[in-house]
């Protein structure tokens, strides 16, 4: 769980102009894709989206984006009130929370680290997409809980910080809830994907840091690993980079920059050593 940041005045004056860049560059977007075929999105709607992104996260500290999106705890809440369910959430220690969607007591769990670079919160698309996907478990009769997890992000947190949280969820399942290793599904996308495949390989090759995995041994296995477009290659000098740089809606210095920030010691989104 990553405590919102707190901007400076000088932070928030900056949000104005920032964002009438950002307008330009969605218009610019607008009017030029029937001229770039070769160099554009797949519809027009995700040319200009993508347009947004990628200004946006060129323009704004990670800081700033961080306050705009506000907190994952708080999409979850808005999300179960707006679809009329309980809100379920537990803390995992001080640094992390848990939501829970579907019953806790189901036969199952899958444990979601959310994607978002180790810098965003997760947010109600990740919500509604687990939910569609217990929705769909549901009506072929099979029970799944979800739970969701809000680890720490940085700049605040460096590793092995993000790994220490997610043993750490992984653990009051497999301890708390004592639910075996056989039950348990693991997932994540994009930078939450990282974190589920790093747990798989501190649960075979531990990080003497990091807490172990309870119950782990060669009789007692994950049930699965769902990887979605896992972030688990940081090399930003692929030739697809640069060939789709006007497509895709980030770039190969912003990756490089946000995956760099896991690893040393920042402030203010910029890295001290």
């Amino acid at each position: 769980m990553s405590e919102e940041p707190k901007l400076s005045l000088v932070e928030k004056l900056e949000l104005a102009p920032a964002f009438v860049s950002i307008g330009f560059a969605a218009s610019r977007a607008a009017i030029e894709w029937p001229f770039r075929p070769a160099a554009r999105a797949d519809t027009l709607y995700h040319h200009i989206v993508h347009a947004l992104i990628r200004k946006s996260s060129r323009r704004l500290s990670a800081r700033q984006l961080s306050w705009i999106e506000g907190s994952f705890q708080q999409s979850y809440e808005d999300w179960c009130k707006k679809q009329s369910l309980p809100v379920n959430i537990i803390t995992i220690s001080d640094k992390t929370k848990g939501f829970w969607l579907g019953d806790p007591s189901s036969p199952v769990i899958l444990v979601f680290f959310h994607g978002g670079g180790f810098i965003f919160d997760g947010n109600q698309g990740h919500i509604q997409f687990w939910h569609s996907i217990q929705e769909a478990l549901k009506n072929r009769g099979k029970s799944l809980a979800i739970l969701l997890i809000a680890y720490p992000l940085t700049p605040r947190a460096v590793f092995p910080s993000q790994l220490e949280e997610a043993a750490n969820a992984v653990n009051y399942v497999l301890l708390d809830l004592e639910r075996s290793p056989s039950n348990v599904l693991l997932g994540g996308d994009s930078a939450g994907g990282n974190i589920a495949a790093a747990i798989v390989y501190h649960a075979m090759h531990p990080h003497e840091s990091v807490r172990r995995i309870a119950h782990m041994d060669s009789k007692n296995r994950f049930r699965g690993v769902v990887l979605i477009s896992p972030w688990v290659n940081f090399d930003v000098s692929l030739e697809s980079f640069y060939r789709n740089r006007g497509k895709d809606y980030l770039q190969a210095e912003k990756e490089k920059e946000w995956s760099d920030l896991p690893c040393c010691r920042c402030s203010s989104g910029h890295c001290r050593d």
